[in-house]
């Protein structure tokens, strides 16, 4: 039997997640639930099916629900749901977010559905290109065990790579994302930021950067190490070259971010406690540089 889905909060990842679920031959979409009819309307031609539904207390009964609505929506898109007369007992519901657990689905739980939580670790900034750049996509699983086979087998039809983890130590699996995600732009703007002090051109700088990035990810997939991977100055114990980039780092907040790095680097050669002192001593920021703090740090230099 087909199995039937509403999606509540079709955005980026709920187009995605549904056009490939249709492309699939997984489910039937029933009904999207968008803020505006013509979201709802987009959403399903990129979908490829679905019909649409204006409040969330008129969506018809369904074998799964998805609430893809933004993070801070989700309790009360759910609350809301919880008092459809429609809802199936035994029926799914589950939420993509990354931060928050399946607990934020209580209410539809008392109404005896079951619930999880699962997340894509990937960024969904433009549907069209999700859908072709999905499969491989590792999926977080967490809530209730009678909802896991549903949630496994639906994702990884669609190519994921599914594995559970504890919902209570789930904000420390999200923060995971955010260091290898959104702090990874950050330390491209950084490094960008330093190739134009070096009279790099943007565009030339950009391809450097992403390629050597690149390098070093494919070096991190083929180790699974990342001590295996670790190269450079710190890895080499080369006191003279960090000590340099120290001093021609002109914003104290770069060198703060650079030390701070470089600590943590250290932590992955395996120097003696010697070598390691004399590392942290050139890594330190000198209290003179403090005086001179005068561009803002996350301020585009560009």
């Amino acid at each position: 039997m087909t199995l039937l889905v509403n999606i509540i909060g079709a955005g980026h990842l709920g187009k995605t997640i549904g056009h490939l679920l249709v492309k699939n031959k997984l489910v039937k979409i029933g009904s999207i639930c968008n803020r505006s009819e013509t979201s709802s309307i987009n959403a399903i031609k990129f979908i490829g099916q679905g019909k649409y539904c204006p409040t969330i207390n008129e969506l018809p009964h369904a074998d799964i629900t998805f609430i893809t609505t933004p993070d801070d929506l989700i309790s009360v898109t759910c609350e809301e749901l919880s008092k459809n007369k429609f809802i199936k007992k035994g029926s799914v519901v589950l939420h993509c977010s990354g931060s928050i657990t399946s607990d934020a689905l209580i209410s539809v739980k008392e109404r005896g559905c079951y619930v999880a939580s699962v997340h894509p670790m990937r960024s969904f900034a433009k549907p069209e290109l999700s859908v072709e750049q999905y499969a491989g996509t590792y999926c977080a699983i967490e809530g209730d065990k009678e909802a896991f086979p549903y949630v496994h087998s639906l994702f990884n039809s669609i190519g994921s790579i599914t594995y559970e983890i504890d919902k209570i130590k789930k904000s420390s699996y999200h923060a995971a994302g955010v260091f290898a995600s959104n702090y990874l732009v950050t330390l491209a703007q950084q490094a960008l930021s330093c190739m134009k002090e070096a009279g790099v051109e943007n565009e030339m700088a950009m391809h450097v950067i992403t390629n050597i990035m690149r390098g070093t990810v494919s070096n991190l997939e083929k180790t699974l190490s990342p001590e295996q991977s670790l190269t450079g100055p710190i890895k080499r114990g080369d006191i003279s070259t960090i000590m340099k980039h120290i001093e021609s780092l002109t914003d104290v907040e770069q060198k703060h971010l650079y030390s701070t790095l470089g600590k943590a680097t250290l932590h992955l050669t395996d120097h003696n406690t010697v070598k390691k002192d004399k590392i942290t001593n050139a890594l330190a920021v000198r209290d003179e540089d403090l005086l001179n703090n005068s561009i803002p740090f996350f301020k585009s230099r560009l």
